[in-house]
């Protein structure tokens, strides 16, 4: 009896065992085909953006936009899927707005979102600009020791990638490895100075090019352009410094008008369509945003000193 009754438990057991695998087994099963179809799902999202991404790089504005994000630091960004987020964002913002202020301010909203997108891409570019021509002192000095070394303008960009701190690292890195891969110098540093547009960067870009190209004396060049440009960067400082205040007040000219435009329609919500829809009020609206307009032209320009 204690006999069958042991082969009874091991049977048994045995059953929960194969019951346990075969249900282990399936949701394994489930699992891979669920991991698959979202492998699946993405893969083809990301293809999607891939080829909207190679239609970008055939037009003008798409080539411009890659620039801007390489130049901001952010080469691995697709840039049709910020323009998809960005196109979402400014949707989301206009609906939300909406039923709270009318349809003109939620126009303005959305338009907002699109323009704060760019702004802070501009932004980052051109803090990522006054890096590298801060920089560019350095990297003509380092430059310039490599050809007196009697290295090739190649392989002196790849001793100033693993010599120079950041941006101008990953930068030169990016025209060594271009130059590697077959591209000419020109068309390499072309493709810099798209990245990080500035009046510096584009003297020592052509210095380097006709340099390579007619030869002569490339270490004087350098070091002169090296010294030239360690003064240009104090003088920057000094004018940056003095019209710090002429710049604030042009972003404000520009706040103190959007701020008018949210405190008349939380005081009065829906005031602004109905100036829109009324030719009074159309014309408050034209002539306040002409002036709003011209101050802040006005104040750049008067704060806007070349170097």
């Amino acid at each position: 009896m204690i006999v069958l009754l042991i082969a009874g438990g091991l049977f048994l057991t045995l059953l929960l065992a194969a019951a346990t695998v075969a249900t282990l087994a399936g949701d394994a099963e489930r699992q891979r085909l669920m991991v698959e179809s979202a492998d699946l799902e993405a893969a083809s999202g990301i293809r999607l953006f891939d080829r909207l991404d190679e239609r970008l790089q055939n037009t003008r504005r798409g080539q411009r936009l890659i620039a801007l994000l390489a130049g901001s630091g952010l080469p691995t960004w697709s840039p049709s899927m910020l323009l998809a987020g960005s196109a979402a964002g400014a949707l989301a913002m206009g609906l939300i707005v909406l039923p709270l202020y009318g349809w003109a301010t939620a126009v303005l909203a959305t338009l907002l979102v699109v323009v704060g997108v760019r702004s802070w891409l501009d932004r980052r570019r051109k803090q990522r600009v006054e890096r590298f021509v801060a920089q560019l002192p350095e990297l003509a000095r380092l430059l310039a020791n490599g050809a007196s070394a009697g290295l090739a303008v190649h392989r002196s960009l790849e001793l100033a990638a693993d010599e120079i701190a950041e941006p101008a690292a990953t930068e030169m890195a990016q025209v060594s490895a271009e130059m590697a891969l077959g591209r000419s110098l020109r068309d390499a540093l072309s493709a810099l100075s798209e990245r990080l547009p500035s009046r510096e960067l584009s003297v020592l870009v052509q210095t380097l090019t006709i340099q390579g190209r007619t030869g002569g004396a490339l270490v004087t060049a350098l070091s002169g352009i090296g010294t030239t440009l360690e003064e240009r960067r104090r003088l920057r400082r000094e004018v940056v410094s003095a019209t710090i205040g002429a710049q604030f007040s042009g972003y404000t000219v520009i706040f103190l008008g959007f701020g008018a435009v949210l405190l008349m329609n939380a005081f009065s919500p829906g005031v602004m369509d109905v100036m829109i829809t009324n030719l009074a009020g159309q014309a408050v609206l034209v002539i306040a945003t002409g002036l709003f307009a011209i101050g802040y032209v006005v104040v750049r320009r008067v704060s806007k000193v070349e170097v």
